[in-house]
């Protein structure tokens, strides 16, 4: 492998996030704008999150994560054509399972609507749903053959993938606020451009396979077999990768059905006889929030992610430990690198940056300092999360599955137990502070046990980043708390500009300046076409 292959990947990857992250900010500006922190916007955040669940799961976790060390395997030992009919298989099947659960659950749904009553917040929930489920089959499928590309080196496709989505829903959201004044059908219509956009999501992968010589095929004898091992593998995989979104999940729910419903509703919660705690909208500051920290957590840590952890799974292959343990030790540099300065500035702009992008319209004061409490509370764990991601992904590269979901089961009860303790008294930022916590448990524990797997890494070079790291994010919090402290106030879009992008701009100079000056290499790295000393995550040139 070349020595610039895995920081030009990685840099591919970024920039395509990082374009799929803007548009998904323009996204969610236009729907909050149209619809505001109502009861429509919690019901449709709550259908959206089960099939983005289920892509987030099945797609790009589990599925993915298990089918791609049997793909990489495949191709190492015996061949190209083996390999393919391992992919057409797998792909096969999952679309056979996905089809027939939407079916089953197509059902489910129009058999309850029929004797539920209109309008209700679980109506609305059902018929958002209804029209959202396909979209499961087509985004997994689509990570599953994005899987494939990665494993030949090929990211820049399989990258605008989610960039599709976001146009998508886009054009949709404006259709929709074009076409009628009523949030129920709005919301159906953006539900169905949400589907278009799944279709073109799997067309977008499928034909870069077709064109590069990988088209799938119904003759592959020797792939039916490597079906059963990829699905052995999946379920304590979905563990380990998708207990943090179930968690997100649960906390959506419950935010939806302790919330006290606008126009004198009845919240879900009274009729289990439980009074409301949380104010209208927190569903959706909730889901606001996870977005914004979801924005370095991709542009970052599921880029690199995804470009390291094919390079870990051929080293763990060849049994070269010790390039595994060096891959991994230059992972973590760089992600203490970039995500410190991450979190630390999320959490210091989280008022600006919802000021600026989300209230106007319908979106009040109330829903913005509920959502900037939200952005904070998720920024401060900005670091954890990526982290997290690299370590799973080591795991799995060695072939470990177990270790992932037991610790992600354990941080998924003590998020629940947190949750459901500390939201009488904290409200809802309860939730958000649970998922961090929940995450940071999980890491430490991670960490323990990998080197007890792997063995003994190097900590002292990241040890040495960290404090570098420490001292450029300590200069760089001053920076932006006194260019804060310089600028009007003003609720004109001029000022809530000059809000967000002085501090940012004037933050990011202090700190690359105090990269250069501390010689915190990881960050020059990035602009560079190698890491320092030949060196690029482990692989030599």
């Amino acid at each position: 492998m070349p020595s610039r292959g895995v920081i030009s990947n990685f840099r591919i990857l970024s920039v395509c996030t990082l374009l799929s992250r803007i548009l998904g900010l323009v996204r969610d500006m236009a729907v909050a704008a149209i619809f505001g922190g109502g009861p429509v916007l919690d019901a449709f955040i709550v259908a959206f999150r089960l099939p983005n669940l289920a892509r987030q799961l099945f797609g790009e976790g589990a599925l993915s994560t298990a089918f791609l060390p049997i793909f990489v395997r495949d191709m190492e030992r015996h061949g190209n054509e083996t390999a393919r009919q391992t992919l057409s298989a797998v792909t096969f099947t999952v679309a056979g399972i996905l089809s027939g659960i939407v079916l089953l659950g197509e059902g489910a749904i129009w058999s309850q609507l029929r004797v539920q009553p209109e309008g209700t917040q679980l109506a609305l929930v059902l018929e958002f749903l209804a029209v959202l489920l396909p979209y499961m089959v087509f985004i997994c499928l689509s990570a599953l053959l994005s899987a494939a590309l990665h494993s030949l080196r090929q990211f820049l496709w399989p990258g605008l993938v989610p960039v599709v989505l976001n146009v998508v829903w886009i054009v949709g959201v404006f259709i929709a606020a074009q076409s009628t004044e009523n949030d129920r059908l709005r919301a159906l219509l953006m539900s169905a451009s949400i589907v278009l956009a799944g279709c073109l999501q799997l067309l977008l992968p499928l034909v870069m396979l077709i064109r590069n010589g990988w088209s799938l095929t119904f003759h592959c004898p020797e792939g039916w077999s490597r079906v059963r091992e990829v699905f052995a593998a999946v379920l304590p995989v979905v563990a380990g990768v998708g207990l943090t979104q179930i968690g997100a999940v649960f906390d959506s729910v419950l935010a939806w059905g302790l919330s006290r419903p606008d126009a004198g509703e009845a919240a879900l919660s009274s009729t289990f006889g439980i009074e409301p705690v949380l104010a209208s909208g927190t569903a959706s500051a909730l889901y606001l929030g996870q977005r914004l920290y979801q924005f370095p957590l991709g542009v970052f840590g599921v880029a690199l992610g995804t470009v390291l952890f094919p390079v870990l799974t051929q080293q763990a292959e060849r049994d070269d430990m010790p390039g595994f343990r060096l891959s991994l030790r230059r992972g973590l540099q760089l992600v203490v690198a970039i995500s410190i300065p991450a979190s630390a500035g999320l959490y210091l702009l989280a008022q600006p940056v919802t000021l600026l992008l989300f209230q106007r319209g319908r979106f009040d004061a109330a829903d913005a300092a509920l959502t900037t409490t939200m952005i904070a509370t998720y920024g401060a764990g900005v670091w954890a999360f990526i982290a997290l991601q690299i370590i799973n992904r080591a795991f799995y590269a060695v072939g470990d599955r177990m270790t992932p979901m037991k610790l992600g089961l354990f941080a998924l009860l003590f998020n629940i137990a947190f949750n459901l303790t500390a939201i009488w008294w904290l409200g809802g930022v309860a939730l958000a502070l649970g998922g961090v916590l929940a995450v940071g448990l999980q890491l430490l524990f991670s960490l323990n046990r990998l080197t007890a797997r792997i063995g003994q890494l190097d900590w002292q070079p990241v040890h040495r980043t960290f404090l570098k790291v420490a001292a450029a994010t300590a200069l760089m919090t001053l920076t932006v708390l006194g260019t804060q402290f310089l600028l009007p106030e003003s609720d004109t879009l001029t000022v809530r500009c000059v809000r967000v992008l002085a501090p940012l701009l004037s933050g990011t100079v202090v700190y690359l300046s105090a990269s250069y000056l501390f010689k915190i290499n990881e960050v020059w790295s990035l602009l560079r076409s190698e890491l320092p000393d030949n060196e690029e995550l482990g692989v030599r040139s």
